[in-house]
């Protein structure tokens, strides 16, 4: 989870909900869960093969032998116990064929660990080779797999038949040289975000991420990408899977990938940005693509002649493609067997570095283009955070190799936004109109923020955030109207623009009238704050919860 930084609100939960959740969370948690500490290989094998729903394996700093296995694996984390998070020693599994092979795994977060010099995978978690069990809720968050001992078709993550999975914050520097950074194969429902993908040795069979063998609903977004000059594809929908290894879900068939999602990512270099291989659609909008040494994307089909769909209905809209036209081949590689005229391209910005005018930038599409710019590039650097605005607001995206930078960025109209950070159940879908979901903790926005690498931050407009409070006076958004909301009203008097935070009467300005509507929602909030008296059955949980607690004190 992250931390809520200072001045943030977490939207408002019922008295009542909180007992309830007290009382459920307690009583969820088995009693005999442990925390087995570990200091050598040896311990944690053991721990590993007696660990329990529940239980947490913390790995002193050190080096341990890889090539560890279980099946089953259920409910628990196995964490790098670092000390000081802002200078960690790393814990790191050096060798084995893989680092960690879990086989029909659920519930299981891997976080603050390092893998290297494995001759196979890195982290490889599968459903060990029946769909009926597929491994299930698995999280990877600061994990770190480099330099493979292995130069052929190995991967850094292997999933293979998993279903509901978070990448977050995953390094895989130098995976094998035909392999993927992670490759999801008939894997479902999962998110890859905020991770740093780079690679010297790939060849162009190599790839960054690439989900095939009927995987559904995979979102890779706000990672980095960097690949050699000339070779590897960093993100391939798709791919040619043999048949004992597609794992369908929803009783779908006849696909290698389908509902992919690359948004808000920047690739620098490899042979082509983005792939398309027997998949029907796939969406990349919103990412900033540096030079491709040969196109920006291609639209294969790797299985020709097969009862499996042919490529058809990409969509590549709203990104940057900065590229070197005295040396790539051209803008798509169209292969034998698709469906190229069925693609969508639009308001996309090219620049020839060759060039960098506006017809020396016109590229050649497979259909028209709706509204592409030409000779435009990035408004950022590549050190810099990207920023995207879209129909929601504003998504501000630090992606710098180096994950000590932090860089200021000015927000402007930053009366008009609240600023969202991800809690424990949040969900972000960037390309819908409602992006937020779940636990969010919101406070308006500021000036100046600090970007981290690899971290993001969403400003959001409140007409757009349908969990936002919608009390009035309440413009701070934390659910109560307090003096914290006079404050925002003072800090923005006289402020014009299209809706800021304090404008109650919605009039595009804030003045007095505005609050004249915070003092008497504020003078009404007073006269029903008492708190009524708790129902039997709330009395009832919370004195179950009062007692668990009491027991395992004693």
């Amino acid at each position: 989870m992250l931390q809520a930084p200072t001045g943030y609100r977490r939207m408002p939960t019922t008295l009542f909900k909180r007992w309830w959740l007290i009382a459920i969370a307690l009583y969820a948690t088995p009693a005999d869960a442990t925390t087995r500490n570990v200091t050598s290989t040896a311990e944690f094998a053991t721990a590993l093969a007696a660990a329990q729903p529940g239980d947490t394996i913390s790995l002193r700093p050190g080096v341990y032998n890889g090539g560890h296995f279980r099946a089953g694996l259920t409910d628990v984390t196995i964490r790098g116990a670092t000390g000081d998070p802002h200078a960690p020693e790393e814990i790191v599994f050096r060798g084995g064929v893989n680092g960690i092979q879990l086989s029909d795994a659920s519930g299981v977060t891997l976080e603050g660990l390092t893998f290297e010099q494995q001759s196979g995978n890195g982290i490889n978690i599968d459903d060990g080779g029946t769909f009926a069990t597929p491994s299930t809720n698995i999280t990877l968050r600061n994990v770190t797999v480099r330099d493979m001992a292995a130069s052929g078709n190995n991967d850094g993550v292997k999933l293979s038949g998993v279903t509901g999975f978070l990448l977050d914050r995953v390094k895989v520097f130098n995976w094998g040289a035909s392999g993927s950074a992670i490759d999801p194969v008939g894997s479902h429902n999962g998110v890859i975000q905020n991770s740093h993908f780079r690679s010297v040795t790939l060849t162009d069979n190599g790839s960054g991420v690439r989900p095939k063998g009927g995987r559904k609903n995979i979102s890779v977004r706000s990672s980095l990408f960097e690949l050699p000059a000339g070779a590897g594809r960093a993100l391939q929908a798709g791919g040619s899977t043999g048949s004992e290894f597609f794992r369908f879900i929803d009783g779908d068939s006849g696909y290698e990938a389908d509902e992919i999602t690359f948004v808000g990512n920047r690739v620098i270099g490899g042979s082509s940005s983005m792939n398309w291989v027997n998949i029907d659609g796939g969406v990349a909008r919103y990412n900033d693509f540096r030079q491709p040494s040969r196109w920006a994307m291609r639209i294969l089909n790797e299985n020709p002649g097969a009862t499996i769909i042919d490529t058809s209905n990409g969509v590549f809209t709203d990104n940057y493609v900065e590229y070197d036209g005295a040396a790539w081949s051209q803008a798509v590689n169209v292969g034998s067997e698709v469906n190229a005229s069925s693609f969508t391209f639009a308001r996309n910005k090219w620049r020839n570095t060759a060039n960098p005018t506006s017809t020396g930038s016109i590229v050649t599409l497979p259909v028209p283009e709706t509204d592409g710019e030409y000779g435009v590039g990035a408004p950022w650097g590549v050190g810099f955070a990207m920023r995207w605005e879209l129909d929601w607001g504003v998504w501000v995206v630090g992606v710098d190799a180096d994950s000590a930078t932090t860089a200021a960025f000015t927000v402007p109209h930053f009366r008009e936004y609240l600023i969202a950070a991800k809690a424990d159940g949040s969900e972000f879908d960037p390309l819908s109109n409602d992006p937020l979901s779940g636990d969010w903790l919101v406070r308006p926005a500021e000036l100046g923020l600090e970007v981290g690498a690899f971290r993001d931050f969403v400003l959001i407009r409140p007409e757009d955030c349908s969990i936002c409070s919608t009390l009035s006076g309440d413009y701070d958004r934390s659910g109560v109207v307090d003096p914290g909301d006079r404050l925002l009203w003072a800090e923005s008097y006289g402020y014009t623009g299209d809706a800021p935070l304090a404008d109650g009467n919605g009039d595009g300005v804030v003045d007095a009238a505005d609050y004249t509507v915070w003092r008497d929602a504020y003078a009404a909030s007073l006269a029903t704050a008492a708190v009524p008296e708790p129902t039997s059955a709330t009395l009832l949980l919370f004195g179950l919860a009062w007692r668990q607690m009491r027991r395992r004190r004693g």
